[in-house]
């Protein structure tokens, strides 16, 4: 007799086909050759750069977070910056090498990709992008509230796919993403590599699964305004960068240390430039949970003139960034990574802003990036040295700096935090974390 199947049975029979589709499909992809790689890398990139705008507003409908320009952006480094960095790229067979020391690249086989709801569109075509140059399939996972768009970005890979005579199953999506299927991919023996993008408890999942897999850490970056820094400047730099998508970079600034030597002159530059300063308890209420102490999640990602409006005060200039003043020892729920235009200053005596900034990173972020606006050269090093951060940006927006657009930094959209938050490297993700390299050598 006929009977139905169970839950539990559909969740390992839908995560296996999935497994086992990527494994057969990329086993196609390994005899393709350079030429026809970097056509099909091209083509993708292209397709997307030609809708940046619809890709962005769709993400944006999808996530109801960020703002549209700066999703545009952010989408365009990935169709341009890292697609020309990619394009010509050797990262299969034989790489470089002397006549002694040769090294070799292998794809891993079958990634699992944890894709976050901050930046869905880029940070799954980086993922896939970087997939297909090394040769592996790739399963993506999305969250439940940007499936659909995720759906929609995969059928956009698959059928450039299947223009270019490859399996469409080289990329695929889960199609009902859950705690039980994310956990028996990652499980799958058949899974070479796991690219974790999201909650410390889901990273955590990541390395026990039995799988390797690499896993990025919480931001909360502080900054360090010195008493020698270009205080106009430093306040364009924090403006830029945290309002940056309005705030939802896991790299953009959180807390801002300032020498108590200009600490009311730099305030005083911020609210000129569009800043609102507050401290009533009554407004920071309005914005954090008693309970959890976070942001409030219909407030995450929204931008400062709806956070205004949340706290009802009004404004007869636009507003464009929260500044809330806090003790160290007070209120660290404050200290926290927060995911809008709002950032927590703090007043250092003389000599003390650097500890201060790296006992706030080790609150919460710590591994992931720091910043320092000063002219001391003895002093930025003294920073460089001190904290617990994978990327020391001098005099510059977190954002942009993070990211690898102000900075010499390898553009990427997963940043390692190293062993201090939980890592396994502070490098920022990119081709050859997804290859096994060989090393031939010859005796000297």
């Amino acid at each position: 007799m006929d009977t139905l199947a169970s839950p539990e049975h559909s969740l390992a029979d839908s995560a296996l086909a999935i497994v086992q589709n990527a494994v057969q499909s990329q086993a196609e992809l390994e005899k393709a050759s350079d030429e026809q790689i970097d056509a099909l890398i091209t083509d993708i990139a292209q397709t997307f750069e030609q809708k940046l705008e619809y890709w962005a507003q769709t993400e944006l409908d999808a996530t109801r977070i960020g703002n549209l320009p700066d999703k545009v952006h952010k989408l365009g480094l990935v169709t341009d910056r890292v697609y020309r960095e990619l394009y010509g790229e050797k990262t299969y067979g034989r790489l470089h090498g002397s006549k002694t020391f040769i090294e070799y690249a292998n794809p891993v086989g079958v990634i699992f990709a944890i894709v976050p709801l901050t930046n869905p569109v880029p940070n799954s075509l980086f993922k896939t992008l970087l997939s297909l140059k090394t040769r592996n399939a790739l399963i993506l996972s999305y969250p439940r509230k940007s499936d659909q768009l995720g759906a929609q970005v995969v059928a956009t890979v698959q059928a450039i796919l299947k223009k270019h005579h490859l399996p469409e199953t080289l990329i695929q999506a889960v199609q009902t993403p859950s705690r039980e299927t994310t956990q028996l991919i990652m499980q799958s023996d058949q899974v070479s590599l796991i690219l974790a993008t999201g909650g410390g408890d889901l990273v955590k999942t990541a390395y026990s699964s039995g799988t390797p897999a690499i896993g990025v850490g919480p931001g909360n970056v502080p900054v360090y305004v010195s008493a020698s820094a270009d205080l106009s400047q430093a306040a364009d730099d924090i403006l830029q960068g945290k309002t940056y998508d309005n705030g939802i970079v896991c790299g953009s600034e959180s807390n801002i240390i300032i020498d108590e030597r200009v600490y009311e002159e730099f305030v005083e530059i911020l609210k000129q430039k569009g800043a609102l300063l507050i401290s009533e308890k009554q407004h920071i209420d309005a914005l954090f949970d008693d309970n959890t102490g976070r942001l409030h999640r219909t407030l995450i990602g929204v931008d400062a003139m709806t956070l205004a409006k949340q706290m009802d005060v009004d404004s007869p200039t636009p507003i464009k960034l929260i500044l809330i003043a806090a003790e160290p020892e007070q209120h660290t729920f404050l200290s926290r990574e927060k995911m809008a235009p709002i950032v927590t200053l703090y007043k250092s005596e003389p000599g003390q802003g650097i500890s201060l900034a790296a006992q706030l990173l080790w609150q919460e972020g710590a591994g992931h990036s720091a910043v320092i606006h000063s002219k001391d050269q003895e002093e930025i090093h003294q920073f460089a040295s001190i904290l617990p951060a994978g990327r020391i940006l001098v005099n510059m927006p977190a954002t942009q700096g993070m990211l690898g657009i102000s900075s010499d930094i390898p553009l990427s959209f997963m940043q390692g935090s190293g062993s201090w938050g939980g890592n396994i490297s502070t490098e920022p993700v990119h081709w050859r974390h997804l290859v096994n390299i060989k090393r031939l050598t010859f005796k000297k």
